[in-house]
């Protein structure tokens, strides 16, 4: 005889409060400077987000050099490598980091135990937002990739 099987469903479902706190960044961003908001890389991982971010004015992008200097832009909840913030600081752009707080600290940290002469060592994906933010803070070839 086989056992029952109980799945319980967690409630209330829903986004971490870093992705809360993402999509709430670009929704103020827009009511404060109108459309559209220039958002650098996908703010979360969610399709429905992320639609209905467009259809509110938000443009998606990958690089600064899509955005024009006077329209404001997002950095996605992902976090960005410093040499980003410091490229829209050139061009006298108006932007917002909406980096997770989690991952904000995650920079923290790398930094941190860079300046202490240690090797920081990320179990990631090459390629990936978060990884390519957190590699971004330190110089190259300080971060170790496995």
């Amino acid at each position: 005889m086989k056992q029952k099987l109980n799945l319980y469903m967690a409630a209330p479902r829903g986004f971490c409060a870093g992705v809360d706190r993402a999509i709430k960044i670009v929704e103020m961003a827009i009511e404060k400077w109108g459309v559209p908001v220039y958002v650098r890389h996908e703010i979360v991982h969610n399709k429905y987000v992320v639609d209905s971010l467009i259809e509110k004015g938000a443009i998606f992008v990958e690089t600064l050099d899509e955005c024009p200097d006077d329209r404001p832009v997002i950095f996605s909840a992902h976090g960005v490598p410093k040499s980003v913030p410091a490229a829209a600081d050139a061009r006298n752009m108006i932007y917002v980091d909406a980096t997770c707080p989690l991952v904000s600290k995650v920079h923290v940290e790398a930094d941190r135990h860079s300046s202490a002469g240690l090797q920081m060592v990320m179990i990631g994906h090459a390629g990936h937002p978060e990884t390519i933010g957190t590699m971004g803070q330190l110089p190259d070839g300080e971060v170790l990739l496995v």
